[in-house]
């Protein structure tokens, strides 16, 4: 499982110490789900003419969807899976491999002037972030399911962000 105080420490760990980390979560880039349907579609396609297996099919496709959501992570310098680590002044955007945490910084946003917009998407929530003074933008997607490994962390980013847009705007 991944505990929240555990995934703390992590980004702690990357982070350093002159913030505190407040929360933090694993988050996925939010799918283009074109790009993805079209990567399934192409695995199993592939899968089960060249092994003529159902079974086969199944793996192509998961394999296609899983190399169509790296190739967008890579296109933008990110990874597929990324640990958000929540600090008083930042929203620090780290990689996560699996198995052994984070390992350096991937992007950072300042919560001063970074707006923020949290939305529905079945038990998952899509994390917009947009920081109006460097211009960068990122679309990040959570789980808040009660049965997936992650979803305290995520609840926890979300209910931080959320507190301090609503206390003071973009903060």
């Amino acid at each position: 499982m991944n505990d929240p105080n555990d995934l703390i420490c992590k980004a702690s760990a990357i982070v350093g110490t002159e913030q505190q980390v407040i929360a933090a979560g694993i988050f996925g880039l939010k799918d283009d789900y074109m790009a993805v349907g079209l990567g399934t579609v192409a695995g199993a396609s592939v899968s089960d003419v060249l092994l003529d297996s159902p079974l086969a099919g199944a793996v192509g496709g998961a394999a296609g969807m899983h190399a169509s959501r790296a190739a967008l992570a890579a296109s933008q310098g990110l990874t597929v899976r990324m640990l958000v680590a929540i600090t008083p002044e930042r929203i620090r955007v780290l990689d996560w491999e699996t198995g052994s945490g984070p390992t350096k910084e991937l992007a950072s946003f300042n919560r001063s002037s970074t707006e923020v917009k949290i939305s529905k998407f079945g038990l998952s929530r899509h994390l917009e972030l947009h920081d109006s003074a460097s211009g960068k933008s990122l679309t990040l997607s959570g789980s808040t399911a009660p049965f997936a490994s992650e979803s305290k962390g995520d609840k926890a980013v979300l209910k931080e962000i959320s507190a301090s847009n609503s206390a003071g705007g973009n903060r």
